[in-house]
C-alpha cells in the first residue's frame, strides 16, 4: 500500500491526476542481447533509463510516483541516482526506490558473506532525501 499527498497551491485550478506507476530495472535489458560486462552494462543501463524516465508525462494536472525495483542493479553496476535527478525528479514527479531485503533464514554456501545493510548503506548517500529501513 503506498500513501503519498501532493499539496495543491491555492492558485492552481482544474483536474489534478496522481498516477503510481512501477519501473523494475530488471526490464531495462533485452534477454536476447545482454550486455557483455560491467561498465557495457552500466552504459546500457544508463541510456536506457535516461530514454525511460523523460518518456514518463508529468506536469501540472498529471503528478506521477514512480516506483523503481530492483534498485540493486544501481549499486552494482555504479549507476547512482543522476539520471532520477537529471530526468524525472521535479514539482510534478518522485521517486520511491523499493529495497527489497534478503531472507534472514536464507542458507548461504560457507564461500558466500551476505550483509543485508550494504544497500540501504549506499542509497543513504547526501542526495537521497530519506531513507526507511526495515530492521529484521
Amino acid at each position: 500500500m503506498s500513501i503519498y499527498r501532493w499539496a495543491k497551491l491555492d492558485d492552481q485550478s482544474g483536474p489534478d491526476r496522481s498516477i503510481e506507476l512501477t519501473l523494475d530495472l530488471l526490464d531495462l535489458f533485452d534477454e536476447d542481447k545482454l550486455p557483455m560486462d560491467d561498465e557495457e552494462t552500466r552504459q546500457c543501463m544508463v541510456a536506457v533509463l535516461s530514454t525511460r524516465l523523460q518518456a514518463i508525462p508529468t506536469g501540472p494536472g498529471t503528478r506521477v510516483v514512480l516506483v523503481v525495483t530492483s534498485i540493486g542493479l544501481l549499486a552494482r553496476y555504479a549507476v547512482g541516482l543522476r539520471e532520477f535527478y537529471d530526468w524525472f525528479c521535479g514539482d510534478f514527479s518522485m521517486v520511491v526506490l523499493l529495497l527489497e531485503r534478503t531472507l534472514e533464514e536464507t542458507q548461504w554456501p560457507e564461500e558466500v558473506s551476505c550483509d543485508s545493510d550494504r544497500l540501504l548503506g549506499y542509497f543513504q548517500e547526501p542526495m537521497v532525501k530519506q531513507v526507511f529501513g526495515e530492521k529484521a
